[in-house]
């Protein structure tokens, strides 16, 4: 007889496991197929199925390399995975081990790009209405960027052309790699907390698309959406675009093209200042010769009517004058009247209140003469008085 050889569970899956590390073929290997069952546990670990259309495959990728992806894994997506086969004991069952993942049939930054703008997009973070006016005239510019670089000469070069009065700082960052997404969103906020920029450059030269790809990180595009003070995005030649351009509140085609849009031109601010004082000094010239003729006018014009007046107040004086003349006790002493006073100096009207013998004051209109009264005839008076009608005519 055979001597039998019992073997536990644990024993055989083990077995098996070595024989599928041993495997050089197993232990690196790239498979292409469709995700299902996906599910991302809040650990960070990723778990799904391979398929084809006639077989599947259990597999897993760790939080640490699931951190490196660059695109969101969902169910439906053909992608191709790179990893080792192994079997994991506990349950028997084989599955492959994913080290490194991407879309199949489209690169993997691609359709991260993709999937960030359309998250991005629905937030309305790319919306015009959202975004604000670069300044026309900024006192400071304050440029995040490689220190080292390219694009930072240019940028130093046109703006100190264009206005060496605006105040330049240089914030240093980094660009490119790992961590360049979150060393860019650590500079926008730092100049955002020292808030005495009134516009940011935020970019760096061509490249790649993995060059770029800091400006495409969703933690980038939020700093540049969250700031305080206007960015104008200017990553790259004219023909790349990154997720910034979208957010930022400008895009700039180049970093010399921001730097252009961002310093305004102090020859043609000059220029454009004495073209308007020339126009001004015109229009106050020509309005100070508008002035003198409206003056000269409207004092032809009052001393017209100046004149006028003056001949009507002429004309109301003389026939004032003439009724004053025709009223006036000079007047009836020209026609041989004299006034009469008592010794009580009081006008004497009727000749029945005079006494024989009493003082009587003759006025005219070049002197006067004092009388004594030696005979009273009131008779005679009363019917003098009535005979002209006039009480001054008795008095004569």
């Amino acid at each position: 007889m055979i001597k039998r050889q019992v073997f536990t569970i644990s024993q055989v899956n083990r077995y098996v496991k070595q024989l599928l590390d041993a495997d050089v073929l197993l232990s690196g290997l790239f498979i292409e197929g469709e995700i299902s069952n996906f599910n991302a546990h809040s650990s960070g670990h990723m778990y799904f199925t391979l398929k084809d259309a006639s077989a599947a495959l259990s597999s897993v990728m760790f939080a640490g390399n699931a951190d490196s992806l660059t695109f969101v894994p969902k169910n439906g997506q053909k992608v191709i995975a790179f990893g080792r086969l192994s079997l994991y004991e506990k349950s028997g069952q084989y599955q492959l081990y994913v080290d490194l993942m991407e879309p199949a049939g489209i690169g993997g930054l691609q359709l991260a790009f993709s999937q960030l703008v359309e998250k991005l997009q629905a937030e309305g973070l790319f919306e015009e209405s959202r975004k604000r006016p670069i300044p026309t005239y900024p006192s400071c510019v304050a440029v995040i960027t490689s220190p080292t670089g390219a694009a930072v000469q240019d940028i130093i070069k046109v703006m100190r052309e264009r206005n060496p009065a605006i105040k330049l700082v240089i914030v240093p960052a980094q660009v490119q790699g790992q961590g360049a997404g979150a060393d860019l969103a650590r500079a926008i906020g730092d100049v955002n907390d020292w808030g005495k920029a009134d516009v940011i450059i935020l970019g760096r030269g061509g490249g790649s698309i993995e060059d770029l790809w800091a400006f495409n990180e969703e933690i980038t595009a939020r700093a540049v959406a969250g700031s305080k003070i206007p960015i104008v995005s200017a990553v790259g030649h004219e023909t790349d675009i990154t997720i910034t351009d979208f957010v930022a509140d400008k895009r700039a085609p180049t970093p010399t093209a921001a730097a252009q849009m961002v310093a305004y031109d102090h020859a043609q601010v000059a220029a454009y200042l004495w073209e308007k004082y020339d126009s001004l000094h015109i229009a106050i010239k020509n309005n100070i010769v508008d002035r003198h003729a409206q003056a000269k006018s409207l004092l032809t014009q009052l001393s017209s009517r100046a004149a006028q007046r003056l001949d009507w107040e002429k004309q109301k004086l003389t026939h004032s004058t003439a009724l004053l003349e025709k009223v006036s006790p000079y007047a009836a002493f020209k026609r041989g009247f004299a006034l009469v006073q008592d010794e009580a100096k009081n006008a004497v009207t009727e000749a029945k209140s005079l006494k024989v013998g009493e003082k009587l004051t003759l006025h005219w209109a070049d002197g006067c003469a004092i009388v004594i009264l030696l005979e009273n005839q009131p008779k005679a008076a009363r019917i003098f008085a009535s005979r002209q009608g006039s009480a001054d005519d008795a008095g004569q």
